[in-house]
């Protein structure tokens, strides 16, 4: 029971973290760079993880290969260089509780890309939850944005869904390592090649990694570098092992509402009517896919069960 209250509180410590992501990472707009940042906070926050990651890695007894490394490349440029990316460009152009509600959408695309590159079946329940929940994105980021000021914000809201979509293919190509060297490992490596793979774009951009004001954010650099990318991860994963792993996915479910809370707060954003609203149908549909997979779970074992029998 001890254990179960500590993976909890970690699991709360991490919501925590990832709410004001969106928050903090606005408040940096017209300083530094979508870019910089991205590679600063993934650079510094993969590197803070390594050390865990080797134990854990050294834990389960894995070797990793040439062929692993390559893989966490991959998925390190698909996930920090773009989706992330992305992300950030978009925070920056909309605001804070919109970006907040529709990467949250992440596990709808999940669900996605788990039928088509996984080849789950798509149940009538799931089916239900992927409409639910896509139709929620729609009314909370093109909908919901039509009240805010500013040229960009529909690139923005157009940036942060592309993000979610990548960021759901990286989840479900991930498995089969994470299944292998463990998700922190992969995690921590992934993070530091991914960040790398930012220097080329940097140089394109004619921007050097650190050059901005450093004496007007540095507070926010460190925290979203080493709090945010850093020890909110660590302590995810730190929690799963110490809960049931389907907690973790309750970070979905408060992340939008603490985060749009936060921006109420920190940044005077207004919550209209469409986002409240998007933000509904996008919790209702994460509620539903999850239900539909842990339905097909239930039969995947009592049909595993039978073979065997």
């Amino acid at each position: 029971m001890k254990k179960w209250n500590n993976g909890i509180i970690f699991l709360a410590i991490t919501i925590l973290f990832f709410s004001t992501f969106e928050v903090v990472s606005k408040t940096t707009s017209g300083v530094i760079s979508a870019t910089q940042l991205t590679f600063i906070r993934f650079f510094f926050g993969g590197l803070c993880l390594l050390p865990f990651a080797f134990f854990d890695l050294r834990g389960r007894g894995v070797k990793m290969t040439v062929r692993d490394v390559l893989m966490m490349l991959l998925l390190g440029f698909l996930n920090v260089t773009l989706s992330m990316t992305l992300l950030q460009y978009g925070v920056f152009f909309a605001n804070a509780s919109i970006s907040a509600v529709l990467f949250s959408a992440n596990p709808i695309f999940v669900a996605l890309f788990s039928s088509l590159i996984l080849h789950e079946k798509i149940t009538w329940l799931k089916a239900v939850g992927l409409l639910i929940g896509l139709g929620g994105v729609v009314v909370a980021g093109f909908l919901g944005s039509g009240s805010i000021e500013g040229e960009n914000v529909t690139l923005g809201v157009i940036l942060i869904v592309i993000s979610a979509v990548l960021f759901g293919a990286y989840t479900v190509l991930s498995k089969k390592t994470a299944a292998k060297v463990g998700s922190l490992t992969l995690t921590g490596v992934s993070f530091t090649l991914g960040s790398l793979c930012l220097l080329p774009l940097l140089a394109w951009q004619g921007v050097s990694p650190f050059g901005f004001d450093w004496g007007a954010i540095w507070v926010q650099i460190v925290y979203l570098s080493i709090f945010v990318s850093g020890i909110a991860y660590a302590s995810y994963f730190y929690g799963l092992s110490k809960t049931d792993t389907s907690l973790g996915s309750m970070t979905f479910f408060v992340k939008p509402i603490l985060a749009s809370v936060f921006a109420a707060l920190a940044l005077h954003e207004e919550i209209g009517v469409n986002l409240l609203f998007g933000m509904i149908l996008v919790l209702i549909g994460i509620v539903v896919v999850l239900l539909a997979n842990k339905q097909a779970a239930k039969k995947a074992a009592v049909k595993k069960e039978e073979e065997t029998a």
